[in-house]
């Protein structure tokens, strides 16, 4: 990396609660970045098992952390709290139970520096229960790029912990009032109506899998049930175009025809018809292979018992 662009501050902002268990892994990842411009804002959200305290002993040793208490219950509220105390250039978002990798910050500066249209990018981690991996390998990358922000209305494809993200992006970025959409992926959405968003295409993080992960509790729920408070939760973003409210509209009414029924022609119309926007992801081998594919998934998401993420 240039040395010039080492000079460029980075906050990383960790938000905790309750997350003693696992913290001093984080905190010592922390410890071995390469990147050199840091600070550390980390917010505790009233934690009852020491967390708050070993928060404090860490901040304490370096000028560059600052600890602060915040009293709101909700991941979002914290997040968009610590984000008043930033005075980097640049933001990336911790949890308090991961293992980053020592290069992380400074590969994700490296590539944020040589997108000039980018808003944000994010890198990739491997998810892992118990004992830390001994490799870094995955088995798909599902890259979301771009500005169609109707890729991502009913999917979240980005983790906080891999993101990194202009500053002066995040101050265009109302602050959500629910804990409907977790911040990372309402971050991302208002990031791609401002210029676009790119994969590094690399694991830099070990995330740690485990019953009191805030990502698997906010998925819980009826997976139409959801999209349909997700997608109305997104139309009043200010930032969303008037043709992508349009297309929210379509789509949280073609999941409302669900309401009552076993399954839903309409839905099932729209999810194919949408079917180059909504599995992007997915390899296209040909189109015929491609759109046999896409029904069956259609037709899978439109029963009322479908559930896509536990």
């Amino acid at each position: 990396m240039n040395s010039m662009n080492l000079h460029k501050k980075v906050s990383v902002v960790l938000c905790s609660r309750n997350g003693a268990s696992f913290l001093d892994e984080q905190l010592h990842s922390l410890e071995r970045q390469t990147y050199p411009h840091l600070e550390f804002i980390c917010s505790d959200n009233e934690s009852e098992d020491g967390t708050a305290e070993k928060l404090k002993a860490w901040c304490a040793q370096k000028e560059n952390r600052k600890f602060i208490s915040f009293g709101e219950k909700g991941l979002n509220r914290n997040f968009f709290h610590a984000l008043e105390y930033v005075e980097g250039e640049m933001v990336i978002f911790c949890d308090q139970d991961d293992i980053w990798f020592p290069e992380k910050i400074e590969k994700l500066v490296s590539f944020l520096l040589t997108h000039d249209d980018a808003s944000m990018v994010y890198g990739l981690s491997k998810p892992f229960y118990g004992e830390v991996p001994k490799d870094a390998d995955i088995k798909s990358i599902n890259r979301l790029e771009g500005t169609d922000v109707r890729k991502t209305m009913l999917t979240s494809f980005t983790l906080g912990h891999n993101m990194l993200v202009w500053k002066k992006v995040l101050d265009r970025i109302p602050v959500p009032t629910t804990e409907t959409v977790a911040y990372d992926w309402w971050i991302t959405v208002c990031s791609m109506c401002i210029s676009p968003i790119y994969c590094l295409p690399e694991v830099l993080t070990f995330w740690r899998q485990h019953h009191n992960n805030t990502t698997t509790q906010l998925n819980a729920g009826l997976y139409h049930e959801s999209r349909i408070a997700y997608l109305k939760t997104f139309r009043d973003i200010p930032l969303i175009s008037a043709a992508n409210k349009k297309w929210i509209d379509e789509a949280t009414s073609a999941f409302e025809s669900l309401k009552n029924k076993s399954f839903s022609w309409r839905l099932c119309a729209f999810i194919y018809n949408n079917r180059d926007i909504l599995f992007f992801f997915k390899r296209k081998k040909n189109s015929i292979s491609f759109g046999i594919s896409a029904l069956k998934w259609a037709i899978r998401m439109s029963k009322h018992n479908y559930a896509l993420q536990k």
